[in-house]
């Protein structure tokens, strides 16, 4: 089709960009992950365990760093009047522009995420495939879908770069990424829960045998809810055409 040949050029032509920033792809699919595992090994003296639960919760904060917070930047960072000057040289519809956008980030977020799960597999007898890849496809969706709305709502990166670093704070407190859910006391194991963040992190340990006592069939149930109001909400966000602003120009 005519739409997913114009998307591979945009893809393509994105993908060319990144040559640029080179010291950022170091940094983030090679130093990060490193450095991250270095610190997780070196905490967990052993325990193939605590290693399961550190490394779960690298792949779902890794999420947010590469598929959430550089998609958030990179889709604000289109509107800003100079990019769009030099988006409406390419004969592709804006729309697919952004979904190349969010493609790159995903292709750049591959190495990290690809690591996560080896070492992951390694410190764990079975891994069950179903809740693996739920908490995977769920992990892409929801960041990704926040990523477009909160990018398209900003429309600035200047804007978005602090509030973004504020809600990195935010995820790091209500997301037990670092630690057992299971140990957490009452009232703030029910705050952890509203996030749908610690349901993906629920999902992820269920399938190397680590149990939250949360039943995996409510958080898939809860995130995959979640995501489609954010379905909603982009949409609704998006129905006035956000996306043909180089086609009115």
């Amino acid at each position: 089709m005519v739409w997913s040949s114009t998307l591979f050029k945009s893809l393509t032509f994105t993908l060319k960009i990144y040559r640029v920033y080179w010291p950022y792809l170091v940094a983030i699919s090679i130093l990060m992950p490193i450095t991250y595992l270095v610190i997780v090994f070196a905490i967990s003296q052993g325990d193939f365990e605590v290693l399961r639960v550190a490394l779960t919760g690298y792949i779902t904060i890794a999420g947010f760093n590469i598929l959430f917070y550089m998609s958030a930047i990179l889709v604000a960072n289109t509107f800003e009047e100079q990019v769009l000057e030099s988006y409406a040289l390419l004969p592709v519809p804006f729309w697919e522009i952004i979904a190349s956008l969010i493609l790159t980030q995903a292709l750049i977020g591959t190495a990290p995420l690809i690591l996560g799960l080896v070492m992951l597999r390694s410190v764990s007898s079975s891994i069950n495939i179903s809740p693996l890849l739920a908490g995977l496809v769920l992990i892409f969706v929801i960041y990704t879908l926040l990523a477009i709305l909160l990018g398209v709502t900003v429309r600035s990166r200047i804007r978005l770069d602090p509030l973004l670093v504020f809600l990195m704070m935010i995820v790091i407190i209500t997301t037990p990424a670092y630690y057992r859910l299971l140990h957490v006391s009452e009232p703030y194991k029910t705050l952890l829960l509203v996030n749908p963040l610690t349901h993906i992190v629920v999902i992820l340990r269920s399938s190397v045998g680590v149990s939250e006592c949360v039943p995996v069939e409510f958080s898939i149930l809860y995130t995959t809810l979640f995501s489609i109001l954010l379905c909603i909400f982009v949409w609704y966000k998006l129905r006035g055409g956000v996306f043909t602003v180089l086609e009115k120009r």
